[in-house]
C-alpha cells in the first residue's frame, strides 16, 4: 500500500515538475539526482532525463566538479525551508542570469529537496534598462537649464531640481529642498494672490496649463515674469497622484521686449511728431510771409498809396492763407481720422456698385491711361462701412493714376475674385515704377510718402490700413510680376 501510495506521489510530482520551466529536479542530500520533472537542453547538455538520475547535480547541470559555493540545496536541507540563490553566466551585454530555488519536500515516504531553475535574463535585463532610463532621465532633470519639479496632490513640493533652488534664490540644492519640499504652493499668499494657485488646483484635478509671462513673486517676495507648464501624473486607472511642472524664468526677456516695445513707440512718436511738423510747418510758413504781404497792401491803404494792383496782392495773399488754413485743417483731420475709434464693418456693401461708382468719378476716359477691369459680376456681397471704404479705394486706385503719371504705356488693372474663408480679394495693380523692396514695411505708417511734398501728406495709406483693420480686411502690397505695384485688398464676406 506504502509502495503504491509512492508510486502515485511519484508520478503526480513528476507531472507537476515538468510543467516547470527551465529545470526541475528532486536531489538527495549528497546532492544526486533522484528525479527529474523537466530540463531543457541548456541544463542537461541533450542528454536524456534517465542519464541524469544518479549524477551529481553540480556536476552534470552545473557542469563544476564541486558543489556550488552557497549552494541553495544543502542550505534547504539544513534549515527545512525554501532557500534561493542567483548565478550569473557570462559577462557584459550577453550574460544570464538565473535563480535557484531549493524547497524541502516530505511526501508519505519521498524526501528531499526539489530544486528548480528559473531563467530570470530578461527581467534582469529590463530592470537594468529601466535602471540606466532612470538615471539617464535624472541627469536630464539634474541638469535641465530649466526649472523641473512635483507637486503632491495635497499641494506640496515633492520633488526640486538644482534650476529651481537658482531661480527660487537659494545657494544649493540641498536649501532648497529643505525649505522648499513639503512647502504648500496653493497656500502660499503670493501663489494665491497672482492666481497660480488656481491653476495648480485645475492641474491636480487633471486639466494640464501653459502660462506664458506670468507675472509671478518668488519665495524671497521677489516679482519675476515666467514661464510655467503644469501635466498631471496619473497612475495607471487614471487618477491624478500628482503635477508635473516645468518653470522658465522669463524676466529678462519681457523686460528686453517691453524696451524694444518702448522704443518702438518713441521711434513711432518722433516720426509722427516729424511728419506733423513737416505738414503743419510749410503752410504755417506760406500763411506767414501772405500775412506779411497782406498787411503790406493795408500799410499802402492807410498812406494813401493803395492802388489796383495792391488790390489784387491783397486778394491773392488772403486766397493763399485760406488754401493754406484749409490744408493744416486737412492734415489735422486726417490725424483724428487715424486714431478716432469708430465702430465699423456693419453693413453689406455692393462691391461691384461701389467700384462701378468710383471708377465714373475718376473717370479714366479723359485720362492719359489704359484702364483693365476684371471683376466678376455679381461679386458676393461685403461686410464693411460704406464710406471708410469708399476712401479705401479712392485712395490706393488714385495712388495708381500718379505712380503712372507721364508712362507712355500707363496702365491700371482692378481686379476681384472670391476666396476660400468667406473672403473676397480685390487687386489694384499698375505699371509703374513699383515701391522698392526696403521702404514697403514703412508705406502704412503715417506720414509715409513716395510723393512729392504738393502730391501727399502721407496719410492715405495710414488710413486705409487702419480702416480694413477695423472692418475686419487686410490689406498688403507686392510687386508686378513684370514690373509695377500690386495692391491686395481683402474684404470679409457679409455673413446676413
Amino acid at each position: 500500500m506504502v509502495e503504491m501510495t509512492s508510486e502515485k506521489s511519484s508520478s503526480t510530482l513528476q507531472s507537476v515538475m515538468r510543467l516547470l520551466c527551465g529545470g526541475s529536479f528532486l536531489v538527495s542530500r549528497d546532492l544526486r539526482i533522484e528525479w527529474v520533472g523537466s530540463v531543457n537542453r541548456r541544463w542537461s547538455g541533450d542528454r536524456p532525463a534517465d542519464q541524469l538520475r544518479g549524477k551529481h547535480c553540480y556536476s552534470v547541470i552545473m557542469n563544476k566538479r564541486r558543489p556550488c559555493a552557497d549552494c541553495p540545496v544543502l542550505r534547504s536541507y539544513k534549515s527545512g525551508k525554501t532557500e534561493q540563490s542567483e548565478i550569473k553566466i557570462g559577462k557584459g551585454a550577453g550574460a544570464e542570469y538565473f535563480v535557484l530555488t531549493a524547497s524541502p519536500l516530505e511526501d508519505r515516504g519521498l524526501a528531499g529537496v526539489v530544486e528548480i531553475i528559473r531563467d530570470v535574463t530578461a527581467f534582469r535585463r529590463t530592470e537594468e534598462d529601466l535602471r540606466q532610463l532612470g538615471e539617464f532621465n535624472y541627469e536630464i532633470v539634474e541638469n535641465a537649464p530649466i526649472a523641473i519639479f512635483t507637486i503632491n496632490k495635497k499641494g506640496e513640493f515633492s520633488s526640486v531640481n538644482p534650476a529651481l533652488a537658482t531661480l527660487s534664490g537659494f545657494d544649493t540644492i540641498a536649501k532648497a529642498q529643505e525649505k522648499l519640499l513639503g512647502f504648500s504652493w496653493i497656500k502660499n499668499p503670493f501663489t494665491v494672490k497672482c492666481g497660480m494657485a488656481n491653476y495648480i488646483r485645475e492641474g491636480l484635478k487633471g486639466k494640464p496649463f501653459q502660462l506664458w509671462d506670468f507675472p509671478f513673486i518668488n519665495y524671497w517676495g521677489i516679482p519675476q515674469y515666467i514661464y510655467f507648464k503644469g501635466v498631471p501624473i496619473k497612475d495607471k486607472d487614471g487618477r491624478v497622484e500628482g503635477l508635473l511642472c516645468i518653470i522658465e524664468d522669463t524676466t529678462e526677456r519681457v523686460k528686453a521686449r517691453d524696451q524694444l516695445m518702448q522704443e518702438a513707440k518713441m521711434s513711432m512718436i518722433g516720426r509722427l511728431t516729424t511728419g506733423i511738423a513737416h505738414e503743419l510747418n510749410n503752410p504755417l510758413a506760406t500763411i506767414t510771409a501772405n500775412a506779411e504781404l497782406a498787411l503790406e497792401s493795408i500799410e499802402n491803404f492807410e498812406v494813401g498809396s493803395f492802388n489796383k494792383r495792391d488790390l489784387e496782392e491783397f486778394k491773392e495773399s488772403l486766397k493763399v492763407i485760406e488754401e493754406q488754413a484749409f490744408r493744416c485743417t486737412k492734415t489735422i483731420k486726417s490725424l483724428l481720422d487715424v486714431t478716432r475709434k469708430k465702430d465699423l464693418g456693419k453693413t453689406s456693401i455692393d462691391l461691384n456698385g461701389l467700384l462701378d461708382e468710383l471708377l465714373d468719378h475718376i473717370n479714366f476716359q479723359k485720362l492719359p491711361i489704359r484702364f483693365i477691369q476684371d471683376v466678376p459680376s455679381p461679386l458676393p456681397a461685403v461686410k464693411g462701412d460704406f464710406d471708410a471704404m469708399r476712401q479705401v479705394f479712392l485712395n490706393v486706385i488714385v495712388n495708381a493714376v500718379d505712380a503712372v503719371e507721364g508712362q507712355a504705356d500707363a496702365t491700371i488693372w482692378i481686379k476681384a475674385r472670391r476666396l476660400a474663408g468667406n473672403i473676397v480679394e480685390v487687386a489694384v495693380e499698375d505699371n509703374g515704377p513699383g515701391i522698392p523692396e526696403n521702404i514697403r514695411d514703412l508705406i502704412f505708417e503715417p506720414f509715409f510718402t513716395t510723393k512729392g511734398i504738393k502730391k501727399g501728406t502721407g496719410l492715405g495709406l495710414t488710413l486705409c490700413y487702419d480702416f480694413l483693420q477695423r472692418m475686419g480686411g487686410g490689406i498688403e502690397v507686392g510687386q508686378r510680376y513684370d514690373g509695377g505695384t500690386a495692391f491686395r485688398i481683402s474684404l470679409p464676406l457679409y455673413a446676413g
